[in-house]
């Protein structure tokens, strides 16, 4: 069972993974439904994953923010690798889907830790 933290300056020791979300993602993510964050194989997230010598950067959490503001809703979940994944065809409870057939990566997410900023 993941530890819970009751603000983000509790944090502050340990490496954190940030992503921004469009809402319809950010949505089944807080409640824990979607359990993966898919990202296109390119350089810009080779270099956001991979040390320059290829290996895998190493994060505890993972900070997902609903668009770019400090003040936006934010939850904050636990790290739990990257995959490299295709053909993931999925539709989730509110209706948002995710469809590709290529090679992406996949952040794996665990237990949601700390949520802040909710209405």
């Amino acid at each position: 069972m993941a530890v819970k933290f009751n603000s983000e300056s509790e944090l502050k020791q340990y490496k954190i993974l940030n992503f921004n979300l469009k809402l319809e993602p950010f949505n089944v993510m807080v409640t824990g439904e979607k359990k993966f964050e898919y990202r296109d194989i390119s350089d810009h997230w080779r270099s956001r994953f991979y040390n320059k010598d290829g290996s895998l950067k190493h994060f505890d959490y993972v900070k997902f923010t609903h668009a770019y503001s400090s003040k936006n809703p934010f939850f904050i979940c636990e790290f739990k690798g990257l995959d490299v994944v295709k053909n993931v065809h999925i539709k989730y409870s509110t209706g948002f889907e995710v469809n590709f057939d290529d090679e992406r990566w996949a952040v794996k997410l665990g237990e949601i830790v700390l949520k802040g900023n909710l209405k």
